[in-house]
């Protein structure tokens, strides 16, 4: 349920879920929506009432992720390390990594739709080398149990870092991979490899996992821990 609430003369829109929960929970995303989980029967104006005592702190919160967002305007990630963004006017586009800054020529410097394209296709070059690189390096864990290379594609996914296809022996994997640590592409995709054995999240998917990588957990975690600062 959407409702909005105004607090010290701002208007601030959150998203109200009633969960089988003990008390009124409140998070604000890395984007700055606000969404709240309260018990089932619990009036939405005792809601409000809860959001107006802790107000100042809302908005402090709303402030700090809205300069985030700015902040990473002029920034991409690559292989969890931050990098500024310097754009600049050329003949052709072209994206290249010098230091800490990643130089972005495009023939249209003010143009954000050209931008957004460039940036795509970088990654999903990067992403194409790498991930194909590693598939390579942990298909022979599944092989010998007489799995075919499998068919791989790379797009950017709104839900999901990488999927699995047993039927049509195809994985797909989100470009946006190349901006995880990365040990955490090697989990992605040993993960999506486990898929063809188990198409299930079950104790023996993860056994599964756990053979070709013991730490698997560690990656998930820090998987998890990434999407919390940089949701999909």
């Amino acid at each position: 349920m959407r409702r909005s609430i105004i607090l010290r003369g701002q208007r601030v829109e959150y998203e109200l879920e009633r969960r089988r929960v003990r008390r009124v929970n409140l998070r604000i995303r890395p984007d700055g929506s606000m969404h709240v989980s309260a018990p089932r029967l619990t009036p939405a104006l005792a809601v409000d009432a809860l959001l107006i005592s802790r107000q100042d702190w809302i908005l402090e919160k709303l402030r700090e992720a809205a300069q985030h967002r700015e902040a990473d305007e002029d920034a991409v990630w690559l292989w969890g390390e931050r990098l500024s963004l310097l754009v600049r006017q050329g003949g052709r586009h072209r994206a290249a990594v010098s230091g800490d800054t990643l130089v972005l020529t495009l023939k249209d410097p003010e143009d954000g739709e050209e931008r957004r394209r460039a940036l795509e296709a970088w990654q999903k070059k990067l992403c194409t080398e790498r991930v194909t690189a590693l598939c390579r390096q942990y298909f022979p864990y599944f092989e010998r149990r007489g799995l075919a290379f499998p068919t791989l594609s790379f797009r950017r996914m709104r839900s999901r870092w990488g999927s699995c296809r047993p039927q049509k022996g195809a994985l797909t994997f989100n470009t946006r991979l190349v901006e995880l640590p990365p040990e955490c592409a090697d989990y992605v995709v040993v993960h999506e490899l486990a898929h063809f054995w188990q198409p299930n999240h079950s104790a023996a998917f993860y056994a599964e996992v756990a053979r070709v990588l013991p730490d698997w957990k560690a990656r998930r975690d820090r998987i998890r821990a990434w999407e919390t600062t940089h949701p999909l």
